[in-house]
C-alpha cells in the first residue's frame, strides 16, 4: 500500500543568468583554487571558508574541482560524466542530485546561485570569481551556512508501512535515537552517493499510466485502472521484473522521454497508452517501447464495449508477455487472465476507491470505505474489493488521531481479518490478500505473519510491499538481518522511487550495525528526490543529534512539525535537543500537543527542573499506559531511580524494573531470564534498585549478567559497541568499576556522541555521584557544556536567518 512521491527537479537557472554573474579568473595554481571565499587544496583534497573545513565526499569535490578547472566555461553532461565519474555511464539524473548536494553542502541556492549555476539541457557551470590559490581572497570569508532541507512545494503524504511491528525491536527503532550515538564527519546534506550506473534488466518493464482522451466520467479512472490492472497481472508471472506503481505512475504527464524514464525506473521496457470512452465504446491504444533505444516493439489498438474491459486488459496483459518471450504455462496463463469480477458497476466503484486511497488525504481515504464497500455490494463475489476495503478501514484506523484511536485499531483491525477471510475464500490465489493479511496478523503473530508474506511472493514475486513487510519482520530477529537487507534491497529494486523504502533500509544498517554513515546517505537520497519526505526529514533530525549536532537536529525537527503537528517522534527527539542546549522553555513549548503534553514528555521536563517525585510519578504513569516513549526511557526510568533513592519507595521500582525486564530467578535466587530487547535498561534498573536494598548478589548477579548480554549482542549480532553506550558505564558504575565506567564515557566523547542527554549523565544519573568529584569527570563535563554552548550559539544563528523558529 504505498503511494507515489513526486520527483523534484532542479530548479536551474537560465543561461542568461548565467552569462551575467561570470567572472573570468585568472590561471589556476596548481595547487588549488580560490572560488569567491572557499579554498579549494587539491593536495590536501580539501575545502575551507576561513577557517572552517566545508566537509566534502569525494564525488562532490571532485565535481567542484572540475567545474573550477573548466570555469567560466559551461561543462557539459558528457563532459562531467567523463572526468567525475570516469569509465562509467551514470544518468543525468545522477549529475543533477551530485549538483545539488554539492550546492547543499555550500549553501547555494539554485534560484538565487552564487556559486554554480544550469544551462538548461546542457551542463553546468561556475558563476563565481576563480582564481589562484595563494592569491588573497578579496573579502572576510563569510560564515558557514547551517545544513537546512529545501522548502518545496512536495506533495505531502503520512506512510502507512513504517515499522509496527508490536513488541519488536524495529518498533523500538522508531523512537531510540536516545541510545544510539556515532560521529559523522560528513554534513548530511553532502553524504556520498553512489553513481547510479545505467543498467536496465532484460526483462523488466515499467507500466505508465495511460493518458486520457476521453470525455466521459469514468475516463480518467480507467486511464488508470486498467494500466494498473494490467501491472498487477504481468507482476504474477516469475522471470519478469515489473516496476511497482508508485514509482511508474509517477511519470504520469512526464515530459521525459522513454530512454529517460527507462533509466530512472532501471526498467528496460515500458508499457504506455490511451483511453478514449464515450457512453457506448471503450477505446484503448498500448505500445511497448524499448528503453534502451526509444524504439517501439509493438502496438495495438482495441476498440470495445465497457463492459468488455477485463478482455481488453487480459489481451494487452497476454500480449506483453509474449513480446517480452516470457514463457506461459498453463498456471501462468490461466493466472494472467484472472480477474475477480465481471460488473462493470463494481469495478469503477472499486476504481474510484483505489483511487482515493492513494492520495493519503484522511478525507479522501474515509470516502474510499464507502467506495470500496459499495463495490462490494455491487458484487459480493469481488474478492479484490474486499482486500481494498480492509485497507480502507485500517488506514483510516492509523490516521485518524482520536481519543479512542487505539480501540479503533484495533476493530479495524479485526473486521479487516474478517473481510480477508472472505476474500480468500472467494479467491485463494489472491496475492493482495494474503499481503494485507500479513501485514494485520504481525501486530501480533510475526510467524503467521512471515508465512504470509512469502505466501503472496509466491503468487506475486513482484510485489514490493510484500517484500518491505517481509524484511521488517526479518529484522526483528538480529540473526537475520542481512536477510532483511536483501529483501528491502528487492523492494527498493522493484519500487525505486518510493523513498520510504530508503528510510526503513537506513533504520535497519544503523540499528542493526551501527553504519550511521550508511544510514545518512540513504536518508539524503530520500530526501533528495522529496525534500519534505517527513519520515527522511525525522530520521535524519535523530541522526543528527546522536553526532551531537543540536542545532541541526532542531533545524530538521521544527520542519518536520511545522509540516505535521502530530509527528510524535520528531517532537520527542526536539524537546531532547532544546534541553541539550538548555532552551527549558521551547522543550516545553514543543513537548505540547493540542495544548497538552504526554506524561512521558512531562517526566522528562519535570526531571530536567529537579522535580523527582513528580518525574517518577509521571514514569510511572507513562508506562502504565503503555505511552512511554522508548526514546525517553533511559531518563524516565532514571527518574524513578533517583525518587526510590531519596524517599524509600525501592520495593515498587524493584517491581516495576521486574515486569517491564520480564525478569526472573529460581527458588535459589539464580537469575533465570534477563530482559536483552530494551537495550539492559530494566535490568541495570533493577540491578540499582537491589544493591539500595541491600540484595548485593542479586544485584552482582544481574549487572555482570547484563554486561555479558551486553558483549554477546556486540559479538554474536554485530550490533557494534554503540548499542550499549549509555547502559554499560552505568552498569560498570553500580558494580565499583569506576575507571572502567569513566573509560566507556571518554571513549563516547572521543567518538562525539556524548553530547546527547548530557545534562542528565553528567548531572542528575545516581549510579555517577562517585564519579563526579573525579578529574577526568570533570573535564568531560566542562567540555559538553562549551559544546551545548556552542550548538546553542549555532541555533541562535539559525533563528536570527527565520530558519528556527521562537518559542518560549
Amino acid at each position: 500500500m504505498t503511494t507515489h512521491v513526486p520527483r523534484v527537479a532542479a530548479r536551474e537557472s537560465d543561461s542568461r543568468h548565467a552569462e551575467s554573474g561570470a567572472t573570468r579568473p585568472a590561471t589556476p595554481h596548481a595547487g588549488g583554487f580560490r572560488i569567491d571565499d572557499l579554498s579549494v587544496h587539491l593536495g590536501r583534497a580539501e575545502v575551507r571558508r576561513g577557517d572552517l573545513e566545508v566537509p566534502l565526499p569525494k564525488l562532490s569535490f571532485d565535481l567542484l574541482v572540475a567545474l573550477a578547472h573548466a570555469a567560466p566555461n559551461l561543462l557539459t553532461f558528457d563532459e562531467l560524466m567523463d572526468q567525475v565519474w570516469p569509465g562509467l555511464v551514470v544518468a543525468p539524473d545522477t549529475i543533477s542530485q551530485r549538483v545539488k548536494l554539492l550546492r547543499a553542502a555550500l549553501g547555494d541556492d539554485s534560484r538565487t546561485p552564487r556559486y554554480i549555476v544550469g544551462v538548461r539541457g546542457r551542463g553546468y557551470r561556475l558563476i563565481a570569481a576563480v582564481g589562484d590559490l595563494h592569491a588573497p581572497p578579496a573579502e572576510t570569508p563569510a560564515a558557514p551556512q547551517p545544513i537546512v532541507v529545501p522548502a518545496a512545494n512536495i506533495d505531502h503524504r503520512p506512510r502507512r508501512r513504517t515499522l509496527i511491528v508490536a513488541g519488536g525491536v524495529l518498533l523500538a527503532i522508531i523512537a531510540t535515537g536516545v541510545v544510539l550515538n556515532r560521529r559523522t564527519t560528513e554534513s548530511a546534506a553532502i553524504v556520498e552517493t553512489t553513481a547510479r550506473v545505467v543498467s536496465m534488466p532484460v526483462r523488466s518493464i515499467a507500466v505508465l499510466p495511460f493518458v486520457n482522451l476521453g470525455k466521459a466520467d469514468n475516463s480518467d479512472l480507467l486511464a488508470l485502472g486498467i494500466p494498473e490492472a494490467v501491472l498487477h497481472q504481468l507482476a504474477t508471472l516469475n522471470h519478469l521484473q515489473v516496476i511497482a506503481r508508485t514509482s511508474s505512475f509517477a511519470f504520469r504527464d512526464s515530459k521525459l522521454d522513454a530512454r529517460a524514464i527507462g533509466q530512472e525506473l532501471s526498467a528496460r521496457y515500458l508499457l504506455e497508452g490511451s483511453v478514449q470512452t464515450d457512453q457506448d465504446r471503450l477505446r484503448v491504444t498500448a505500445q511497448l517501447v524499448d528503453a534502451a533505444s526509444g524504439a517501439h516493439v509493438w502496438s495495438m489498438q482495441i476498440d470495445k464495449t465497457p463492459s468488455d474491459i477485463f478482455a481488453l486488459q487480459d489481451e494487452i496483459a497476454l500480449r506483453v508477455a509474449r513480446a517480452l518471450q516470457v514463457s506461459l504455462d498453463a498456471g501462468a496463463a490461466e493466472q494472467l487472465a484472472a480477474r475477480n469480477t465481471t460488473n462493470f458497476d463494481a469495478y469503477l466503484e472499486y476504481l474510484q476507491a483505489s483511487a482515493l486511497l492513494a492520495t493519503w488525504r484522511l478525507a479522501d481515504m474515509q470516502a474510499a470505505i464507502a467506495r470500496a464497500a459499495k463495490a462490494v455490494e455491487l458484487d459480493p463475489k469481488f474478492a479484490a474489493a474486499y482486500v481494498l476495503l480492509t485497507k480502507a478501514k485500517v488506514r483510516v484506523a492509523e490516521f485518524d488521531v482520536t481519543a479512542d484511536r487505539r480501540q479503533r485499531l484495533a476493530t479495524a483491525v479485526q473486521e479487516g481479518q474478517q473481510l480477508l477471510q472472505q476474500a480468500l475464500a472467494l479467491d485463494p490465489r489472491d496475492s493482495r490478500a494474503y499481503v494485507e493479511r500479513a501485514y494485520l496478523t504481525a501486530f501480533h503473530d510475526t510467524v503467521a505473519a512471515e508465512k504470509d508474506y512469502r505466501r503472496g511472493l509466491e503468487l506475486n514475486p513482484n510485489d514490493a510491499e510484500a517484500y518491505e513487510g517481509l524484511a521488517v519482520i526479518l529484522a526483528d530477529q538480529p540473526a537475520r538481518r542481512a536477510a532483511a537487507v536483501a529483501a528491502i534491497d528487492q523492494a527498493r529494486k522493484l519500487d525505486p522511487l518510493e523513498p520510504r523504502l530508503d528510510v526503513i533500509k537506513a533504520t535497519m544498517i544503523y540499528y542493526g550495525r551501527g553504519d550511521i554513515d550508511g544510514a545518512v546517505e540513504l536518508l539524503v537520497a530520500a530526501l533528495s528526490r522529496n525534500p519534505l519526505y517527513e519520515p527522511a526529514l525525522a530520521r535524519l533530525e535523530q541522526l543528527r543529534l546522536a553526532g551531537g549536532h543540536q542545532a541541526e537536529a532542531i533545524n530538521l525537527g521544527e520542519q518536520v512539525i511545522a509540516s505535521d503537528p502530530q509527528a510524535d517522534q520528531a517532537r520527542q527527539i526536539l524537546q531532547h535537543a532544546y534541553l541539550d542546549v538548555n532552551e527549558l522553555a521551547a522543550a516545553q513549548a514543543v513537548a505540547k500537543v493540542n495544548g497538552a503534553t504526554d506524561a512521558g514528555s512531562q517526566s522528562v521536563i519535570r526531571l530536567y527542573e529537579h522535580d523527582f517525585q513528580r518525574a517518577a510519578a509521571l514514569a510511572y504513569s507513562a508506562a502504565a499506559s503503555d505511552t512511554l516513549s522508548a526514546a525517553s526511557e533511559i531518563m524516565v526510568t532514571g527518574a524513578i531511580r533517583i525518587a526510590a533513592r531519596s524517599n524509600g519507595q525501592f520495593a515498587r521500582a524493584a517491581e516495576f524494573f521486574t515486569q517491564r525486564g520480564a525478569i526472573k530467578w529460581d527458588q535459589s535466587g539464580n537469575l533465570v531470564q534477563g530482559d536483552v530487547t530494551s537495550l539492559q535498561i530494566n535490568a541495570v534498573g533493577l540491578g540499582d534498585m537491589l544493591l539500595q536494598m541491600g540484595e548485593t548478589a542479586r544485584a552482582r548477579q544481574l549487572l555482570e549478567a547484563s554486561l555479558a548480554a551486553m558483549d554477546r549482542d556486540e559479538r554474536e549480532y554485530q550490533r557494534g559497541e554503540i548499542w550499549y553506550f549509555l547502559m554499560r558505564p552505568i552498569a560498570l558504575a553500580l558494580l565499583g568499576r569506576n575507571d572502567e565506567a569513566i573509560a566507556v564515557l571518554q571513549k563516547r566523547l572521543s567518538a562525539n556522541v556524548a553530547s546527547e542527554d548530557a545534562w542528565y549523565v553528567f548531572k542528575l544519573e545516581p549510579a555517577y555521584t562517585a564519579l563526579r568529584n573525579d578529574p577526568r569527570f570533570v573535564a568531560m563535563h566542562t567540555q559538553l557544556q562549551a559544546h551545548a554552548q556552542a550548538e546553542r550559539t549555532a541555533l541562535q544563528r539559525l533563528r536570527a536567518q527565520g530558519l528556527v523558529p521562537k518559542r518560549g
